[in-house]
């Protein structure tokens, strides 16, 4: 099983350096999401998918690792890989690494994903009010005529 060891490392290494680079696009789409930037968040977007696409070789390389030494899958089967084939000087900090920036990775896209969720409620209301179709949660719906608006006066037609 330590011929597995090497092919381990590179996968654990290319997976800092992915999390390393994804963090600041994180930062980048946090920033195209709270300063409404959609020209931004498409760019971000982009280099973030193609950046997730590169680091899914490691991720799947890794997972083969896991599977031919017998380990389980995803981070519990590397924990166990690792205290099985390193000792703790050989790997412990670049493993700690990982751990790390793998948490700052998912509270910053968790963040994401709650600005972006917000930012298209909050659209789709305003858009609803401008229309007139929005029925909920609108105070001016009960002053409306039935029938949607189509039978409605809008403010080209004044």
């Amino acid at each position: 099983m330590s011929k597995l060891k090497g092919p381990f490392r590179a996968t654990l290494d290319a997976t800092n350096k992915g999390l390393s680079e994804l963090l600041p696009l994180l930062r980048q789409e946090q920033a195209a999401l709270t300063g409404k930037d959609p020209e931004a968040l498409e760019q971000v977007v982009q280099a973030k998918v193609a950046l997730l696409q590169e680091m899914e070789h490691s991720v799947l390389a890794r997972e083969q690792i896991l599977q031919q030494a017998g380990c389980g899958s995803g981070l519990d089967g590397s924990e166990q890989f690792v205290r099985q084939q390193f000792t703790p000087d050989e790997i412990l900090s670049d493993w700690k690494r990982l751990l790390s920036l793998s948490k700052q990775v998912d509270e910053l896209n968790t963040q994401n994903g709650k600005l972006a969720l917000a930012g298209e409620r909050a659209t789709r209301q305003a858009l609803g009010i401008l229309t007139g179709r929005s029925q909920e949660q609108d105070p001016y719906a009960r002053h409306r005529p039935s029938g949607g608006p189509n039978n409605s006066n809008s403010l080209g037609k004044c």
